[in-house]
């Protein structure tokens, strides 16, 4: 992977701001600014590895997560952060106008670039007739699924669009998969699979779990140690760890994260009437992605259950918006605000009108999968592999304080 570059705002830019402070002021009339009113939005490229040596939150006792990780890994190497960085990870960011000037809010949306790539490989004269299909709309390899086009968005939306940089990275980069001919040559199952894998990741915990009062902050007290063979509690007094090594490795497709401009208001469908209910802004985050290694070890169940996938590439291909999803899995959030909507009894004892503020974390999710093996304690005998095809889920929380 690529060295470590760090984003910022650097010190030349903010010189450049205060030189031209005292220059002068040209006034624009209205058609002027018109023209150069921001279409070509912001583009940034990200490359990122963290690590966390342990969270904590404390109510009474304490939930902890203990030696979190993430960056990036295709070799299946288990290195983790440690071996190399999330990077070739490109965002593109937008603020959507009225649609009074073209284009201003039709924005890039999930595969929608897959049109214009397929175009490329068309116009290199590719002979492959499914590069010409998909520019034109169609996942001919896919039962004729639809394509993601761009998307209308509101005045005002901010939307983010996350994919990747450079989609022949992980064959030596743009300008030398073209100096080896890779456009004219390539057939359509080669160059998609070098798209779908041009963004790796790998996310790991060591240990989850619970902790009394006693328990001192950053002590790293759960037993996260790989022996679980003795059957005795490795981690400190008054701990229990309830899910250990956990690794997680696959490939990012698309990612579309949108705010809504809608106002500040509420929509009035909580039981105390207007001004309460759901907040008229919401965020929306639309996300693809595919699981090729997760493994993990339920301390408190004694289950060890490896070779997780998560994917979209049997039975219905199509992700939760009817389109194709390339093979990924697919999960779309709603995340917004709610305004006393939320029942609480202790509130109501003590005098309030027994409603209090809360968010709501909506989740869908559609795809395929598969447990390699499940065992029990430290036998590593396998009681067998499960497959799960087209699992499709709705899950909504409203959290709030009690």
């Amino acid at each position: 992977m690529k060295g470590f570059k760090t984003l910022s705002m650097t010190p030349a830019l903010l010189c450049a701001v205060s030189i031209n402070a005292s220059a002068e002021v040209i006034m624009l009339e209205d058609t002027e600014l018109i023209e150069v009113s921001g279409q070509a939005g912001i583009t940034i490229d990200v490359e990122t590895q963290w690590e966390i040596g342990e969270f904590a939150y404390h109510d009474a006792g304490y939930f902890l997560i203990q030696g979190m990780r993430m960056g990036g890994d295709s070799l299946g190497n288990g290195t983790g952060a440690g071996g190399s960085l999330l990077d070739n990870l490109r965002l593109e960011i937008d603020i959507a106008g009225d649609g009074s000037v073209i284009n201003d809010n039709q924005l890039v949306y999930g595969f929608s670039n897959m049109r214009d790539i397929a175009q490329v490989y068309v116009d290199a004269a590719n002979t492959d007739g499914n590069f010409e299909d998909v520019a034109l709309g169609i996942d001919s390899t896919r039962n004729n699924l639809l394509i993601d086009d761009k998307k209308f968005y509101g005045d005002g939306d901010l939307v983010i669009h996350f994919d990747f940089t450079d989609g022949w990275d992980n064959k030596g980069g743009l300008a030398h998969y073209q100096n080896e001919g890779g456009f004219g040559a390539d057939t359509y199952e080669e160059a998609e699979k070098i798209l779908e894998e041009a963004v790796d990741f790998r996310i790991e915990i060591d240990a989850i779990g619970i902790a009394g009062t006693n328990y001192v902050v950053g002590a790293a007290g759960l037993d996260s140690d790989s022996n679980h063979d003795t059957g005795l509690h490795q981690g400190q007094p008054g701990t229990t760890t309830l899910m250990s090594q956990l690794g997680i490795q696959g490939y990012l497709g698309p990612e579309d994260l949108h705010i809504e401009n809608h106002g500040n208001g509420f929509d009035g469908s909580g039981a105390l009437g207007a001004g309460t209910g759901k907040a008229d802004s919401k965020i929306h985050w639309s996300s693809f992605f595919r699981i090729i290694d997760l493994d993990v070890y339920i301390d408190i169940a004694g289950v060890q259950i490896n070779d997780v996938e998560i994917f979209n590439d049997r039975g219905d291909l199509s992700g939760l918006d009817g389109k194709s999803s390339f093979g990924f899995a697919h999960s779309v959030r709603e995340i917004y605000a709610i305004n006393e909507a939320v029942v609480n009894v202790a509130e109501l004892v003590s005098g309030g009108n027994g409603f209090v503020d809360g968010i709501a974390l909506n989740t869908r999710f559609k795809g395929d999968i598969d447990i390699g093996s499940l065992s029990f304690g430290d036998t590593g005998t396998s009681i067998g592999s499960f497959f799960t095809t087209d699992l499709e889920s709705i899950t909504n929380w409203a959290v709030s304080a009690h």
